[in-house]
């Protein structure tokens, strides 16, 4: 614990100084441990329903090459997408989704215990640093002197190797979340795609039915009469004669 926690009263009469707060190494490692707390606090709130790695359906048969439904994701864009339904492609989209989700929320909790283990690193660097400023025989050395000393101690060389460890593993988390959008932009057009040419050949197909069938009136051979028109035979316009009284 730190001094002031150990001497509440300060140095007596109600006074602190700057080494009444000086937190030990033990203390100061605790305060800093909360990675998790926010994991437990993430359940308590909900949001850890989405910690769940998502599943192959019934839906997703034969889309994946190796994979059959109820096994785990992996995360791959099947070979050919184009050979795949609109109802496939729907389906493969939906995996998709919870599979972003899945990896944001994995990549959330892997951010806070790379915090955790920065925050610990700074602070076994300036507490471990602080130590070798004086020899055994009360000497102070220099900075660089010390700053080499704290580099090879074991505790910050522990806690400097567990952040890079993390740091390492949240830029990988980071990466697959961009492959990972790209992927839902490609079967975001593909379905875009299925559907224009299902309408195409839905209202293409009309207009080719109704030019297949030739207009034709009149005549065995399909002429159309001098004299005929859409409405019928012409008539003629005979004129109107006034008479007088």
């Amino acid at each position: 614990m730190s001094r002031a926690q150990a001497n509440p009263g300060g140095s007596g009469d109600g006074t602190f100084s700057a080494d009444d707060f000086i937190t030990d190494e033990v203390t100061g490692i605790n305060c800093y441990t909360f990675s998790d707390r926010v994991k437990t606090r993430l359940q308590e709130i909900g949001v850890g329903d989405q910690s769940s790695r998502p599943k192959l359906a019934e839906d997703h048969k034969g889309v994946f090459q190796g994979l059959e439904p109820g096994d785990y994701f992996n995360g791959r864009l099947p070979v050919v997408i184009r050979r795949l339904s609109l109802d496939q492609l729907s389906a493969l989209y939906s995996l998709f989704s919870r599979w972003y989700g899945y990896l944001v929320f994995q990549t959330n909790l892997i951010a806070a215990e790379r915090s955790e283990a920065s925050k610990q690193k700074e602070f076994l660097w300036s507490h471990i640093r602080k130590q070798y400023r004086f020899t055994p025989d009360g000497k102070k050395i220099s900075d660089q002197v010390a700053s080499d000393l704290a580099r090879g101690d074991y505790r910050f060389v522990k806690a400097n190797a567990q952040y890079e460890e993390l740091n390492v593993l949240y830029n990988c988390m980071q990466a697959t979340l961009e492959v990972t959008e790209q992927d839902m932009k490609v079967i975001s057009r593909e379905v875009t795609i299925v559907q224009a040419k299902q309408e195409h050949d839905v209202t293409g197909g009309g207009f080719r039915g109704r030019a297949s069938r030739p207009w034709t009136q009149g005549g065995e051979n399909g002429e159309a009469d001098k004299n005929s028109s859409p409405a019928g035979p012409a008539r003629t316009r005979r004129p109107v004669v006034v008479t007088g009284r």
